[in-house]
């Protein structure tokens, strides 16, 4: 098979490019590894029908590209709910619930999980152009362009496009002739953004701390969660929720999933009482475990927000064949949606 452009994971970064390539009338395929679409975006679904993030949860006022991609979609979007006081708990176990603050005031969340933004996406693309269960695993120059090795077969590209961590591209997929030692240590040193992180959200039929006085907001320096949000839809009458990012290590949490459902229920009852005992449903994502999102080198995660760049190609070979994008390649927004959306727009000005 041949293709112009081939797009190598279909997380917002590839579905986004894909969706502005096909606007333009360009030859394309996009690849993704996973049995479904969407790379960290990930929602899933309660048994009233409410979708709620497991991977990234908000976007800001003054990020232009996702509101602009929500308007061309038709996709709502609501204000994080902020109402009330957080709870806090320090080290000792003690735990104050008069804290008028909200952590995340003024963040928007996606109407219906952020799922939607993906389905959309995919909805308005060839689906001759879209391959699930296809894995990249080497790219070789030749020619003009480049021979990739998929799972199912091989294809031959004038460009390959790499929209997935730098840090996942760098194990996964082999180059020849190899990338230069400055490129492949950019690749390995860029931090996947989230991939250390494990998020729990307990579901329920109501929000009911908010008739306590309580956002759903909640900080813990005991844990296992150490931030709490409340994560309820916009449409009240369909459930109450609340997510929590576990505090605990990535490697302390492996093979403890029940274990860690159970701690986190028990969490939420010492910090939003009895009411809390008995979710309807419970959802855990460990991004650390996922080995289509995170490497060895992600375990821990970083102090702070990571400083993205983008990540040029200067050697001769490659850099007529090959661009590195993905939201960790975003230089303004690296690691947000945004970031994603900044990266497909920065690889649209390569091609």
């Amino acid at each position: 098979m041949k293709t112009d452009i081939l797009i190598i994971g279909g997380g917002l970064s590839g579905l986004a490019l894909a969706y502005r390539l096909h606007q333009a009338g360009r030859d394309f395929q996009l690849i993704e590894a996973r049995n479904r679409f969407g790379g960290r975006i990930l929602s899933e679904a309660s048994k009233k029908g409410s979708r709620f993030d497991l991977g990234p949860a908000w976007f800001w006022p003054g990020q232009p590209r996702i509101l602009d991609l929500l308007s061309k979609l038709d996709i709502g979007y609501f204000t994080q709910y902020s109402k009330g006081n957080l709870v806090f708990q320090d080290q000792s176990g003690n735990i104050r619930r008069d804290i008028n603050m909200a952590t995340m005031e003024g963040a928007y969340r996606v109407r219906n999980g952020q799922q939607s933004i993906i389905d959309a996406l995919v909805e308005r693309l060839p689906q001759t152009c879209l391959q699930l269960n296809q894995q990249a695993h080497s790219i070789t120059a030749i020619d003009e362009g480049a021979k990739v090795n998929l799972s199912d077969g091989e294809m031959e590209v004038n460009k390959a496009v790499l929209c997935l961590p730098p840090r996942l591209a760098a194990a996964n997929i082999q180059f020849t002739p190899a990338l230069d030692n400055n490129l492949s240590h950019k690749l390995t040193g860029t931090p996947t953004w989230m991939a250390a992180h494990a998020k729990f959200i307990a579901i329920y039929d109501a929000p009911f701390w908010r008739e306590m006085g309580l956002s759903g907001d909640g900080i813990s320096h005991i844990g296992p969660m150490v931030e709490l949000h409340d994560a309820s839809p916009d449409a009240p009458a369909r459930d109450g929720a609340i997510f929590g990012f576990l505090g605990v290590p990535a490697e302390a949490r492996k093979g403890q999933k029940d274990e860690i459902i159970q701690a986190c229920t028990r969490q939420l009852i010492t910090l939003f009482g009895e009411k809390a005992a008995n979710p309807i449903d419970t959802f855990y994502e460990d991004w650390s475990e996922e080995t289509l999102t995170a490497t060895d080198a992600d375990a821990n995660s970083p102090q702070s927000h990571p400083h993205y760049h983008s990540i040029p190609i200067h050697d001769d070979i490659w850099r007529n064949r090959l661009i590195i994008s993905g939201t960790e390649t975003a230089p303004q927004f690296g690691g947000f949606l945004e970031g994603a959306l900044e990266a497909g727009e920065n690889a649209i000005h390569q091609l």
